[in-house]
């Protein structure tokens, strides 16, 4: 049987309203220290255990922060996750998952936010309405702080954290043809219930392709994501395995080719096709991603990828969520911080630049 209040009173002797406070943080100056000690030995040594919904409904907190992101099992949605819950836990709060799928938050159907039982939200990949729909109307004016990844998106009026892939993926592209790569295919998920909001329904979010055509213009080296691409049908590693080998069935890459994929999700299995098929990664052809490598995709040898400071968000986008939902105004409303995804250069990559001639 729950052990109540009346209990602990019971015990010790006094109303259950001095329990109440002696198990709350209110008991300055209404009851004395040793008074407060013993109701809490007490209390301790039947077994009690505090209702805390009952203190967050009192509190008018749920002490909990939700965290809106397209698929819990998908990178790097998942491992963001992670380290936000451990933000969360530090500062006594609970992440709780929201995830909405493939559809945009502005979608009536996609999640019912307006209802979910949280103090505020944390969205990890924003993406505002092509109607201009203000999304912390939506929301019902939970404190909001979001992750965008297109620098050229407009900034939204709440707290955000922009992570520039654009600049990122220019960059990644630029190492790439300095160290002799000219030669380029691309592979991307093909997921029909992607939402149309991510880029009209295409393989490649819109900073992705401004990033590949605006460097391949730079560099003068032909780009062709429109024609020169491997489809798959999702990111795993089985899906992106068995998309490579249908397709090497069928076509022959040409010595020398760059592939690109689009996130390192899955990238085992498109290192298991290529070396079935024959294929040696860092000699006849390379592989790079626009996106960190999880740490259950291990390769041989690694490729060379795009990353983001990860812990460092999470704590951030966590420390901008509770700015707002304690409101100690730390923070403006519309605070922005912009952060560069880095280039980490592997093996894969060889300098052919460097390699005699045959």
């Amino acid at each position: 049987m729950r052990v109540t209040l009346k209990d602990i009173a019971a015990k010790v002797g006094v109303d259950p309203s001095a329990v109440s406070l002696a198990l709350s943080d209110r008991t300055a100056g209404k009851l004395s220290p040793q008074r407060v000690r013993q109701i809490r030995e007490v209390a301790a040594s039947i077994g009690y255990r505090p209702n805390l919904s009952a203190t967050h409904l009192a509190r008018g907190k749920t002490m909990c922060i939700g965290v809106v992101l397209s698929y819990l099992d998908c990178y790097p949605y998942n491992y963001y996750f992670n380290l936000i819950s451990e933000a969360c836990d530090q500062a006594g709060y609970h992440a709780v998952p929201l995830a909405v799928g493939r559809r945009s938050l502005f979608e009536e159907s996609s999640l019912n936010l307006g209802r979910v039982h949280v103090d505020g939200m944390i969205v990890l990949d924003y993406q505002p309405a092509d109607d201009g729909a203000d999304l912390s109307a939506r929301l019902a004016g939970y404190p909001l702080v979001v992750r965008m990844t297109d620098p050229k998106l407009p900034r939204p009026n709440f707290p955000c954290v922009l992570v520039d892939y654009y600049e990122g993926i220019c960059e990644l592209l630029r190492h790439v043809i300095g160290r002799g790569w000219r030669k380029f295919m691309f592979i991307a998920e093909d997921d029909p219930t992607r939402p149309q909001l991510r880029n009209h329904g295409r393989l490649l979010a819109d900073h992705e392709e401004r990033a590949i055509r605006d460097t391949s213009q730079a560099m003068g080296v032909p780009m062709d994501f429109d024609h020169a691409m491997i489809r798959t049908p999702e990111r795993g590693a089985k899906a992106r395995y068995d998309a490579m080998m249908a397709y090497l069935s069928n076509h022959r890459i040409e010595k020398g080719v760059c592939l690109i994929q689009d996130g390192a999700d899955g990238v085992s299995g498109t290192y298991a096709a290529l070396t079935r098929m024959g294929y040696v990664v860092g000699q006849d052809l390379t592989v790079v991603t626009m996106g960190a490598i999880p740490a259950w995709e291990h390769v041989e040898p690694l490729p060379t990828f795009t990353c983001e400071r990860f812990q460092e968000i999470s704590r951030l986008m966590v420390e901008l969520a509770l700015d707002g939902i304690e409101q100690k105004h730390r923070f403006s409303r519309q605070a922005q911080f912009t952060y560069a995804a880095t280039l980490h250069d592997f093996d894969a990559v060889t300098d052919v630049t460097k390699q005699p001639k045959q």
